[in-house]
């Protein structure tokens, strides 16, 4: 008898985390994990000075503390348009990752289904897994990363419980519209399903396009847990401050579970957090053309290397096709980030395997959370990786 738990057979390691292992082997850059190498705004950095002259050092409430608690209610009140109690409807966690932990966990009882659109970000199925429920996949559709709405329908069973919606997207860069989150809206309603809504990327989107959280659509509120955090607004990915709302039902789930999961994100970068909310419109302006810029020029520059690209229109991610390469996207990845190379994640990672076969097999994502200069230097060296082919 293996003195390991059956169920972590169904998921990997992190192939994400993997490829950020090969790159510091190869001395690539590292263009797999959404890592930005921007340095956060100085008043952040500040911050975490001032928290220790504090001495915030113990824990805080669960929760997370009060004030920012209150600071998180009130932006999401003018910027997302939906109203959360501080009190009993926000929770602070490790990161965004933990919240989707606990919220997945807290809902979620043995055998029950859970959708999930293909592609996804990785941690959704390893967390279905461990608690006991069950994925059921949905493909987007692959010219443009669409809700198909009646494959969504198909996938429903008397044991779906909830479904998982990311904007914007990770991996594609896909911006769910209006139009498409009412649909979700009513398939969520007609069904009696949740919705647990992965929202880290809200504030970076491109072309004039606008984030809509679900929760404010129609009836939503009620059904949805939103989730998100200040990692990748303000490049602070290694802070691990994240969190979770929903109506005082859920929460109660929720919050048990984080109790035990983690107790309390940490009290130094709680305080330092709150800083963010004092930065003006323009930082948000100026993020916004900054990771449009550099999609700009990195789809620009593949494009005339032969990758076929779906444009992203929000998050710092995207899909390059490799078929016109004549190798699979595993092979690729390695063919690019060895000796001083590229690290790129392999597009297998984000989709279901069929009989071994993965539908992301075509695929490789570059993340472009870098300095511009970063991504020139990159782009280089893939040219040169593909002259030597």
């Amino acid at each position: 008898m293996s003195q390991l738990a059956d169920r972590l057979s169904l998921f990997q390691e992190s192939v994400i985390r993997e490829m950020t292992r090969k790159a510091i082997e190869h001395d690539a850059i590292n263009l797999s994990q959404g890592m930005p190498d921007y340095i956060p705004h100085k008043q952040l950095v500040e911050g975490i000075g001032e928290s220790i002259q504090e001495n915030e050092h113990q824990y805080t409430v669960t929760y997370g503390r009060a004030d920012l608690r209150e600071k998180i209610s009130n932006k999401y009140v003018s910027f997302n348009k939906i109203l959360y109690n501080s009190e009993d409807e926000i929770t602070v966690t490790c990161g965004a990752s933990e919240a989707i932990a606990s919220s997945i966990l807290a809902v979620l009882n043995p055998d029950d289904e859970i959708l999930i659109l293909s592609p996804w970000y990785e941690n959704y199925v390893p967390i279905t897994y461990l608690a006991g429920g069950k994925p059921v996949f949905v493909d987007l559709n692959e010219e443009s990363f669409r809700l198909d709405e009646e494959a969504t329908k198909e996938a429903i069973s008397p044991k779906t419980k909830a479904i998982i919606i990311n904007t914007p997207h990770n991996p594609s860069g896909k911006v769910f519209s209006k139009n498409e989150l009412r649909l979700l809206s009513d398939i969520c309603t007609d069904n009696n399903i949740l919705a647990i809504t992965d929202e880290i990327y809200e504030h970076i989107i491109y072309d004039n396009l606008e984030h809509v959280s679900p929760a404010s659509i129609d009836n939503m509120f009620e059904r949805t847990i939103t989730i998100s955090g200040f990692s990748k607004t303000y490049s602070i990915t290694g802070w691990r401050i994240g969190y979770a709302l929903a109506e005082k039902k859920l929460m109660e789930g929720i919050r048990k579970v984080h109790d035990y999961l983690t107790i309390c994100a940490p009290s130094l970068l709680q305080y330092a957090a709150l800083r963010t909310f004092d930065f003006l419109p323009s930082y948000f302006q100026e993020l916004k053309e900054r990771y449009q810029t550099n999609r700009d020029f990195i789809v620009s520059k593949l494009r005339s290397f032969g990758f076929r690209i779906v444009e992203p229109k929000g998050a710092y991610y995207l899909l390059a096709d490799v078929s016109p390469f004549d190798m699979n996207d595993k092979d690729f990845a390695d063919f690019l980030v060895k000796d001083k190379g590229v690290a790129t994640v392999p597009g297998s990672s984000f989709y279901e395997k069929t009989n071994e076969i993965s539908k992301g097999s075509k695929y490789i994502r570059f993340s472009f959370s870098h300095k511009l200069e970063t991504l020139q230097e990159a782009m280089l060296r893939i040219e040169r990786r593909l002259k030597e082919k």
